[in-house]
């Protein structure tokens, strides 16, 4: 395969599930699609991205031009890990709406 410029490089857009055991698969499929002359964005959540940063490094992509990370908010405060207990994570979160709301006034009748 010759050289490819970037304009004309194919362009992939890799969105993991964001759970323990997702994402270093897909990290790893992006990587072989990079190889393979692939523009790669790598979407994860704030948290999985700060997580990935720990356990592999700042700079583990150096060397990779045209493979890059971005990142889509969690949703949650950054001061509330997803590890935490199962009510602080209810009591972060905004409470839910109906999705109907026209709907949900006859149910409570």
């Amino acid at each position: 395969m010759g050289s490819i410029r970037t304009s004309e490089k194919p362009h992939a857009v890799c969105i993991p599930y964001p759970a323990q055991g997702h994402i270093n698969p897909m990290l790893n499929v992006a990587k072989l699609l990079h190889h393979k002359g692939f523009h790669i964005t790598f979407v994860n959540t704030e948290y999985n991205h700060r997580r990935l940063l720990k356990s592999r490094g700042p700079h583990s992509l150096d060397g990779l031009p045209d493979f890059r990370y971005e990142t889509i908010p969690d949703g949650l405060p950054p001061t509330v890990g997803v590890t935490s207990p199962k009510t602080s994570l209810l009591s972060a979160s905004p409470p839910p709406k109906p999705a109907y709301p026209t709907f949900a006034s006859y149910s409570t009748n």
